[in-house]
């Protein structure tokens, strides 16, 4: 791989988030919408007295690593559609530029696009609810990997998809993530689902990485046995999402695809 390469992907991304709101609005838009309806809930919540004080950290710190792995997700498929949308798929890989160079460039954008949103919900939360994740930040760092380890295979997965179904499955890049939601765990305990669900859940490195997170806030200590099963997992998915990324891809190129994908 090229350095300069990778640094004129990220240009091109940079350049157009310049010219383009709906770009800068997306990174901080939904994350901090998200952030201040969840904020409203706990403070109904306290105010109840029914629930115990760690609940409104468990709720707001799930609120805003949801966002950082939904935000990673999306925007890695998105911001390959964006060269189907403007037509320059084909003007890319008629260049030297290889598929490694392309992805990794898309990765570290959208990686730092990510982390603005998460940093400016993370503001909010303080300001307005006077919940400070940053602290918190270091030690959840292994879990925060593992969500971020698993976006980037889901937007791998998204993306080959959309090579192989063209558009006709662009919903995907906004909807992939939120249809794991549910058995994700993010507000409430692996317990709370129904037994048929938990095999479900227990195979989802998200699930792993929130009941590790929910384990140290609530002063159980750091478990080892999540964060090994969220990076075992996140190893197996990217390896197959890779595969079927690069068995798609060659093959559209191989036969001549690339310029008909709409």
């Amino acid at each position: 791989m090229k350095r300069h390469r990778i640094e004129a992907v990220m240009l091109r991304h940079f350049y157009e988030a310049r010219r383009n709101a709906d770009r800068i609005t997306d990174m901080v838009y939904w994350p901090v919408l998200d952030i201040i309806v969840w904020g409203f809930f706990t403070i109904y919540l306290t105010n109840s007295n029914r629930i115990r004080p760690d609940i409104v950290s468990f709720l707001l710190g799930a609120t805003i690593l949801w966002g950082l792995f939904f935000a990673f997700q999306r925007d890695m498929a998105v911001g390959f559609l964006d060269e189907l949308w403007s037509r320059n798929l084909i003007n890319l890989f008629s260049t030297p530029l290889g598929v490694s160079e392309y992805m990794t460039g898309l990765i570290l954008v959208n990686l730092l696009k990510a982390m603005v949103g998460m940093s400016a919900a993370a503001l909010i939360a303080w300001a307005a609810y006077s919940f400070n994740i940053f602290p918190l930040l270091l030690v959840f760092l292994p879990f925060i990997a593992s969500l971020i380890f698993f976006a980037l295979a889901l937007g791998v997965l998204v993306t080959g998809m959309i090579f192989r179904f063209t558009t006709r499955i662009q919903g995907l890049a906004w909807s992939f993530a939120g249809l794991l939601q549910p058995v994700s765990c993010v507000f409430y305990p692996l317990k709370s689902l129904p037994r048929g669900l938990r095999a479900v859940a227990w195979m989802l490195p998200t699930t792993h990485a929130f009941e590790g997170m929910r384990q140290l806030l609530g002063g159980q200590g750091f478990s080892l046995r999540h964060l090994g099963w969220a990076m075992g997992l996140d190893a197996l998915y990217f390896c197959l999402a890779v595969l079927v990324f690069r068995r798609v891809f060659e093959s559209a190129r191989t036969r001549g695809l690339l310029v008909k994908l709409e």
